[in-house]
């Protein structure tokens, strides 16, 4: 639990300790939060139309925002100004447009992926997206041809905790067989 009331609870403690039953789905959710899996992402699939992730806004809107305020530069100053701005905001542009685009189609796919079974299946059948086992990383499986629930099944129903080896015996048990 949380050591605050206040505070809300983290992803793995809202969905409690292992029952046994978990859906494939919840085990894939269960594995990422612990760790034990890689969520990959194809940003080639993913942010293009058509994509249920896709935004054109957040791709084209700030090209446009760039080219109103050099016309509006242009037009208000000086031509010399616009071009300046110009190679300012493309620079600019280019060294953190794409990190932002590619930091806010992250945050949607995760949470479309784990935010309900259904969107797991749209993202799933769409293709883009990608499972790895942390502990063997020749272990993937990819959408959409790929089968989730056979991989969920395979190899993340596994208890929360490792289980412990036996303790060695002491020598003087040992000793005595």
């Amino acid at each position: 639990m949380s050591a605050k009331k206040d505070e809300p609870l983290s992803p793995l403690e809202e969905l409690g300790p292992r029952t046994g039953d978990e859906s494939p789905h919840e085990l894939i959710y269960r594995s990422y939060l612990l760790g034990r899996i890689h969520f990959g992402t194809k940003i080639a699939i993913l942010n293009r139309a058509g994509s249920p992730v896709y935004n054109a806004y957040e791709n084209w809107g700030p090209i446009a925002l760039i080219a109103f305020c050099v016309i509006y530069t242009m037009i208000t100053s000086s031509i010399e100004a616009g071009l300046t701005l110009l190679l300012v905001l493309v620079l600019a542009g280019v060294l953190i447009l794409p990190k932002w685009v590619l930091k806010k189609l992250r945050i949607r796919v995760l949470e479309k992926a784990f935010g309900s079974e259904p969107g797991w299946r749209e993202l799933w059948n769409h293709g883009g997206i990608s499972l790895r086992l942390a502990a063997d990383p020749t272990v993937v499986c990819d959408g959409p041809d790929g089968d989730w629930e056979a991989f969920a099944k395979r190899y993340l129903d596994l208890p929360d905790e490792p289980v412990a080896a036996p303790a060695p015996a002491p020598a003087d048990q040992a000793e005595k067989s």
